[in-house]
């Protein structure tokens, strides 16, 4: 479960964002109110599975980089609305946009592919919202993880539309639409 926690009376800035240094905690900031969560353990196993996962794509490919939360994309400025993903993975020419690994500022450009795991308190109203978040703002692919369902689907994101492309189960092997070479079976995913 979120909760809103607002560190000023006032809502928070891009400048006073930038001025807090880092942040070690999972959040969106939503029109300048700081929204945290604290994922269960179960959250943080896939969402590790997958950055190792993403992670030998990396070396392999050499074509881009992958992060995994607590990481800031940048929505908008003002009012401040930045999301933290669970993982990315920014193609090497989106990621000599950004500034360098050393500065806090929040991704943006954004990356190609985020991967959202759902959480057993998000709404389809919650994630709707995320999705266009990074629709906004380039973000071309996201895969969105069902513990529930045990599925990954893949959508396929533009200025005009959200596609699925397919939802994955837990037999099956995901594969990136902007990455080819990404593939990932939804097993070792969702492995204990």
């Amino acid at each position: 479960m979120a909760i809103a926690i607002q560190h000023q009376p006032q809502l928070l800035t891009y400048e006073q964002y930038m001025d807090e240094g880092e942040v070690m905690l999972r959040y969106d900031i939503l029109d300048g109110v700081r929204f945290v969560s604290n994922p269960n353990r179960r959250h943080q196993t896939l969402l590790l599975n997958l950055g190792e996962a993403f992670r030998d794509y990396q070396r392999k490919q050499k074509t881009g980089r992958v992060q995994i939360a607590p990481r800031d994309v940048l929505i908008r400025r003002a009012p401040l609305r930045t999301r933290q993903p669970d993982v990315l993975f920014i193609s090497t020419t989106r990621l000599a946009q950004n500034p360098p690994n050393t500065d806090p500022a929040p991704i943006s450009p954004a990356p190609e592919l985020v991967v959202e795991i759902l959480s057993p308190s998000d709404t389809k109203k919650v994630l709707a919202a995320k999705i266009a978040d990074y629709q906004s703002v380039g973000v071309l692919e996201c895969w969105v993880v069902s513990l529930r369902e045990r599925t990954v689907e893949v959508l396929s994101l533009t200025a005009e539309e959200v596609e699925s492309v397919r939802v994955y189960d837990e037999m099956e092997t995901v594969q990136s639409v902007q990455f080819p070479d990404l593939q990932v079976a939804v097993a070792d995913i969702l492995a204990e």
